[in-house]
């Protein structure tokens, strides 16, 4: 939905595809959604080009479990050395807010 001035936001509409044993979001589909939208907030960093890319580390933490609904991602790239980018993840319910998981994405971007 959105990339630029070092933030990002993603949405994923729920689908019972992604759903777990007790009807809410899978966690893994909820990582899924954290390590993109860090992706795409050190793209907004970077700009587009040829470059190669890849996410090295992922640290997450699952506060709450994910309801079975849409979940929007907020991310923001908070520091940058060289290739290496740093990007914070929020992921919340998209109905009430309610943050049900966060971390930090460290994203490679090398030309």
């Amino acid at each position: 939905e959105h990339m630029g001035g070092s933030t990002s936001r993603a949405t994923m509409p729920f689908r019972e595809a992604n759903a777990d044993a007790s009807g809410g979001v899978h966690e893994g589909a909820v990582l899924a959604l954290l390590d993109t939208t860090g992706a795409v907030a050190a793209w907004a960093v970077a700009g587009s080009g040829g470059f190669k890319a890849s996410t090295p580390a992922i640290q997450a933490q699952i506060l709450a479990p994910a309801p079975g609904q849409d979940l929007v991602a907020y991310g923001r790239n908070v520091a940058r050395d060289g290739e290496l980018y740093w990007n914070d993840v929020d992921v919340a319910a998209a109905g009430d807010g309610l943050i049900v998981a966060r971390g930090t994405v460290l994203y490679r971007i090398v030309a």
